[in-house]
């Protein structure tokens, strides 16, 4: 998928995910308005009036599922806004080749800087401060530092 099409699926993800926020607080409101409906009393509608029970419980059965609704789709836009947005980091970030790595001192792997010892046809072997070598292939190296001049 191009960047460009990934943008504009960014763009319209956070503005779904704009509108999720919205209608969470749609369903506060609404869960205070039914607060409000039964007096404030948490066990109201047990005796009583019964039809007020009902509307008590229907707004608070409302509210309730409001609340679920505008959870479940923060919690889906919110999950597609990091997932493109990581996705367009990757594909802007720079690959680096064999002549770009040619007289490396070190390698950033995504996880720490390591020496690098050899760079090889599609891989880079790394020091481990043991006895064996680790590689590295070429897609997974985020930076570089050149050979220091001493």
């Amino acid at each position: 998928m191009a960047t460009d099409e990934m943008r504009a699926k960014l763009a319209y993800s956070r503005d779904r995910l704009e509108a999720a926020q919205h209608a969470k607080e749609q369903a506060e409101r609404l869960s205070g308005s039914a607060h409000e409906m039964g007096g404030g009393i948490p066990g109201f509608g047990g005796s009583g009036n019964q039809r007020a029970a009902g509307q008590v419980r229907g707004a608070h059965d409302r509210a309730h599922r409001a609340h679920q609704e505008a959870d479940e789709r923060i919690q889906k836009w919110s999950h597609r806004v990091g997932s493109l947005e990581r996705r367009i980091a990757e594909a802007e970030r720079v690959h680096f080749t064999r002549d770009d790595l040619a007289g490396a001192e070190f390698i950033h792997d995504g996880i720490s800087w390591r020496q690098v010892r050899k760079v090889n046809a599609k891989t880079v072997s790394v020091e481990t401060g043991y006895s064996w070598v680790d590689r590295v292939p070429f897609e997974k190296i985020r930076s570089v530092r050149p050979e220091v001049k001493r």
